[in-house]
């Protein structure tokens, strides 16, 4: 019998997301696009600049995730149309990549994940045998994900989890200015639900929100966003790297394993 072993990525981006306290819940929920025009950010007090890195938010087409936990590794990029392309990792279980367009999904598990789902021997085989390849087949089935791959595609359900629509909460508060990976930024910061959460937001250009951190006690999240506005690519894996999921099934099915592994990792 195959392992039960399930990260649902909707629950890896958007929990995150909600765990990080409502990392983006501006001073007031009802911002709009022209509140974003005025003073230079370096003149703005914490509850205008996380205002403003909200609104940018809201109106982003398109984003790139990194998320770095203890137990988790997520680099998504994903669009208001439900696209993805990226690659989660969980530390002893593998990683999978990860592109969705439209109604169709591509999965490829690496060896690790094979083996962390069907166990050493089985695992192996399953891995020789797909190596290399993509899983491809509807995004509407629970074997590839389903609604919850849909969800964590895209990025108005982020920005809900995020908790840019939500009611105001403390106070914002600004630190000195810092970098993030090599970028000019500001954090702002407060104390929620026992935790210290963190948003880092751009001071070059346009104040996007560049890092959101929640630490309580000794756990430390963080999500790193990049790449505003740039689509997701439209590459996908070409025939001879794709197998679809019924030829995935027969061969478990042949081997005894039953019906696939939840590729809702």
């Amino acid at each position: 019998m195959r392992k039960q072993h399930r990260t649902s990525l909707v629950v890896a981006v958007c929990a995150a997301a909600t765990a990080s306290g409502g990392l983006l819940t501006p001073a007031h929920a009802t911002t709009t696009a022209t509140q974003r025009d005025g003073p230079d950010i370096a003149e703005l007090s914490g509850e205008e600049i996380a205002e403003k890195a909200a609104a940018e938010l809201n109106s982003a087409d398109s984003v790139r995730l990194r998320m770095k936990a203890p137990d988790l590794r997520l680099d998504l990029t994903l669009d208001e149309k439900a696209n993805c392309s990226g690659k989660m990792t969980t530390p002893g279980s593998g990683s999978v990549r990860l592109i969705k367009h439209g109604d169709t999904v591509w999965l490829k598990p690496d060896a690790a994940f094979w083996k962390a789902q069907l166990g050493p021997e089985q695992g192996a085989a399953a891995a020789e045998k797909f190596q290399g390849r993509y899983i491809k087949g509807s995004a509407k089935d629970d074997d590839l994900g389903g609604k919850g791959l849909a969800t964590a595609c895209d990025l108005d359900a982020f920005r809900a989890a995020s908790g840019v629509r939500d009611t105001p909460g403390p106070r914002w508060k600004r630190g000195r200015e810092s970098s993030v990976d090599g970028h000019r930024s500001v954090p702002v910061t407060r104390a929620q639900d026992k935790a210290r959460v963190t948003m880092h937001v751009s001071t070059e250009g346009k104040p996007y929100p560049l890092r959101l951190e929640r630490k309580a006690g000794s756990k430390h999240d963080r999500i790193d966003l990049g790449r505003f506005n740039r689509p997701v690519s439209r590459s996908t894996p070409p025939k001879d790297r794709t197998v679809t999921v019924d030829q995935l099934r027969r061969h478990l099915r042949d081997s005894g394993q039953g019906e696939p592994p939840s590729e809702s990792v």
